[in-house]
């Protein structure tokens, strides 16, 4: 794609109008917010700098998503930069700028989600040595949700089944800020959760439920206040969005039941957060398994 001293395309080919899904000629002459979402301040500064300073060394990736496109699915552009000059004169005026790309996302994608797995492994393999260093099992579970909280998620929660069969709180994050996993005393008043609440589905079903305001609130603009009550009906911390509970099973027995929570600005839980989840859970089910045996 060339692009004129505006920022405005003045030439597309073929394949540019493919991974922009859209006609060659509906391009011309249109700003650049016409086409793109996210990223677009990102290749402004980019084409300015190009302008003024000339071609960059070596090609850039930049996470972009279309306008229009109702998945709202980011896109990674390998991105290189020619600065166009008229040769007559002795000082060329930049006339524009050419704009190469391709298409990088799915490699992208997959170095990421292999990061991730590999920082995620090592927490788990460093909560393990962390809590065989344990004296007390309860400080062994809460070990384990401390480094599995890194990069994961803000908040846990553990409640655990009493004796009537109902959800009591046995450990908790701090509500105001991060902090460490500790326990609470355990009293004989249950948990107020409503019915159809995702610790309560996560024990009935034995398996992960997740929530999100989000998902609720695709269709206007989310307030603060709209945001608090949602988290205060689900008895979660002021700034909640996300939250994943999961099931604690040991020795096939329902123990209770973990909830990760995730604030504004971090992205919902999928489907590998919910693996994850469960890989913690199985280790923190058995040091409160073992705390239990050991009253």
């Amino acid at each position: 794609m060339l692009i004129d001293a505006d920022l405005r395309p003045a030439v597309v080919n073929a394949h540019a109008a493919r991974l922009l899904r859209t006609g060659r000629d509906t391009l011309l002459g249109r700003p650049l917010g016409d086409l793109l979402e996210q990223g677009l301040e990102e290749l402004e500064t980019a084409l300015q700098h190009v302008l003024a300073e000339g071609s960059p060394p070596v090609p850039s990736e930049l996470w972009l998503s279309l306008r229009g496109d109702e998945s709202a699915k980011r896109q990674c552009w390998r991105s290189g930069f020619v600065r166009l000059g008229s040769p007559l004169g002795e000082e060329p005026v930049p006339l524009g700028v050419g704009w190469l790309f391709l298409d990088v996302t799915e490699a992208k994608l997959a170095e990421q989600e292999g990061s991730l797995l590999r920082f995620r492994h090592n927490q788990l393999h460093r909560a393990g040595r962390s809590a065989a260093e344990c004296e007390d099992p309860v400080e062994a579970a809460t070990t384990y949700l401390d480094f599995a909280l890194a990069g994961f998620a803000d908040h846990a929660l553990v409640d655990l089944v009493g004796e009537d069969g109902r959800l009591v709180r046995a450990a908790s994050t701090p509500e105001g800020s991060s902090g460490p996993c500790l326990p609470v005393a355990v009293g004989t008043i249950p948990v107020a959760y409503g019915a159809a609440h995702p610790v309560l589905q996560a024990v009935e079903r034995i398996g992960t439920v997740r929530a999100s305001f989000g998902a609720l609130a695709a269709a206007e603009p989310a307030s603060r206040a709209r945001i608090d009550e949602w988290a205060a009906a689900r008895r979660w911390p002021e700034g909640t969005v996300h939250g994943l509970s999961t099931v604690l099973r040991s020795r096939g027995h329902t123990l209770g039941a973990v909830t990760f929570l995730r604030g504004a600005g971090r992205r919902l839980f999928d489907r590998s957060d919910a693996a994850y989840a469960e890989d913690v859970a199985v280790r923190v089910a058995a040091a409160l398994d073992l705390a239990q045996q050991l009253g």
